[in-house]
This record gives C-alpha cells, structure tokens and sequence, in this order.
C-alpha cells in the first residue's frame, strides 16, 4: 500500500471531519465540544449560529464549489441540520438550509447530487426515531436540499430491497458503491452484498463478497477493496469480482472512509490524516502473468 500525508493547519481543538476540494486542497471542521468552525482555504470561519458542535459532524466539498456541513447531534436531527455555504467576500453565507435527519453513516457529494446512507436500527438505538426517509438505504438530494430520490424505491422496480447501509463512497461524479447489512433479490438473500450504483441510469450491480460488513469500501480497475470487513478488523481485503480472487493487504489502523480511485482516508490521531492506496494485489499480478503466458507469441 502507499500512504499519502497531506498538511493542512490546525486551529483549534481537534480535526473532527475533513474533505477535499475541487483542486485537492483539505476543508474541515475543528474544534472542541464547546466550539467549532470551518476551515477553509486555510482561513477560519464561524459556523452557522444553531450550530452545536457535535463529535460526528460532516463537511463535504460540492463540485459547484461551495460547502455542505452537516450537524449530527441528537436535537438537530429533528429539524434542519443541513446547510450549503459559500465564500461571500470575508465571510460565509448560507444558501441553502435544509433537513437530512438523524442516522446519517456517509455523505458524499455527486455531480448536482448529495447522496446520504442511512443506518436505522443505530438510529434507534441511540434513540432516534426511525423516519421514512432512513428506509430508502441511500436518500438523494439535489443542491437546494430537495429529497430527488431514495434507492429502495429506485430498485424495488427490479425487486431489489436493502437495509442499513454501514459505508459508502463516491467512485465518480454519478456513481457510488455502498455495503449494506442486508441485500434481497426478489425475497432471496444475497451474501455479503456490496452495491454499485449509477445515478444516470439509475440501475444498480450487486456483488457478494468474501466477508460481510466493511467499516469502508473503494473500488478501483474493477477490484473492490474492503476496509476491516467483519473478523478482519483493521485489515484491508482487495477482491476480484468477476475472477472471485481475494487476497489480504495487511494491517493498517485508522481508515476512514472510502475515496475515488481505490483509495481511503485514514485518521492517524485527532489531528494527523492520511490518504491508503492500495497497489495492485499480488495474486491478480500472477493471475495475469498466467494469461498471457498461454497467450500466442506475436507475429513478426
């Protein structure tokens, strides 16, 4: 694997979520419980006044250049917990406020798409109620905050059903990759399931893989890469869908969330992130040395 540091200044407290923008610079949020703000090409800005410094919060980069934050607290959840920002002059300016609900797991920003992923029995758990809004699996909204589709009812056309959605990431402007708890195909089962989506056609590709439940996922060359899947904790498992060759990366602490290109953020401590690229897996190196060697040797 290759590791990427990227270096991006501290202000205050702890680095609590970061993203990156458009041209590869990092926007976060640091803070403390009693105070947070936005940090944004490295100048600090405050955050919207209802704003209640949560330990989970989101900030994602939107590809129209503007900012999506997100407040993940218990009371914020029941309102408008969303807002879309951007730079007016010195300070911020809020365009749009809008309600996402409580359970989020992931947010990733599309090409005029926000796609959400839902976890509702944590949700409830930790006391929230179960909306309507958390069973469509992955909701998606557009960039004035209006709820334009849900992937239940997008797939429930092909008798596709799912539930609990435990990670998700952007592979490309329309497309996302997502594994949930549970997956049905006209009722029946599917093993391990890890879903490919795409928001154009909206047409989703289902793959079982070796283990159930990554804590992250990324997809690169047509592997799968499967971050500390279920009794592999802190691992990273690269996986060949259409060859169903899987082969073990090693050990490495802290991943985050998936990024595009086969790659993961991983948070090192409260303030030190790196980005994890997996290189391509030994086993697909030999498998593919084994087809081109019963290969024709060229003409002269």
């Amino acid at each position: 694997m290759k590791v990427f540091e990227f270096p991006f200044g501290l202000e205050i407290g702890n680095v609590v979520d970061v993203d990156f923008t458009f041209s590869g610079a990092p926007v976060s949020i640091q803070g403390t419980p009693n105070h947070q703000v936005l940090m944004w090409n490295q100048q600090r800005y405050a955050l919207p006044p209802a704003w209640s410094n949560p330990d989970f919060p989101f900030v994602r980069s939107l590809h129209d250049g503007r900012v999506l934050v997100v407040d993940t607290n218990f009371e914020a959840g029941k309102g408008k917990n969303a807002w879309i920002l951007r730079l007016n002059g010195s300070e911020l300016a809020v365009d749009t406020h809008f309600e996402i609900g409580a359970a989020v797991v992931e947010i990733v920003a599309l090409w005029g798409l926000i796609a959400v992923a839902f976890h509702p029995i944590s949700a409830k758990a930790h006391g929230h109620p179960i909306l309507p809004v958390q069973k469509t699996g992955v909701a998606f909204y557009d960039l004035q905050g209006r709820l334009v589709m849900g992937f239940n009812q997008e797939a429930s056309r092909l008798g596709v059903i799912c539930e609990n959605v435990r990670c998700l990431t952007a592979l490309s402007r329309t497309q996302i990759m997502f594994a949930p708890e549970k997956l049905s195909v006209d009722g029946d089962e599917v093993e391990n399931p890890i879903v490919l989506f795409d928001c154009a056609s909206r047409r989703p590709t289902l793959y079982s893989a070796p283990y159930p439940r990554p804590e992250a996922i990324s997809m690169a060359d047509g592997l799968i890469h499967l971050a500390s899947p279920e009794t592999w904790e802190d691992q990273i498992i690269t996986f060949d869908p259409e060859k169903k060759i899987s082969q073990h990366r090693g050990e490495f602490l802290g991943i985050f969330r998936g990024l595009e290109g086969g790659a993961f953020l991983s948070q090192l401590s409260n303030s030190d992130y790196v980005v994890v690229v997996p290189e391509t897996p030994d086993v697909l190196k030999e498998a593919s040395r084994a087809i081109e060697a019963r290969l024709p040797a060229p003409a002269n």
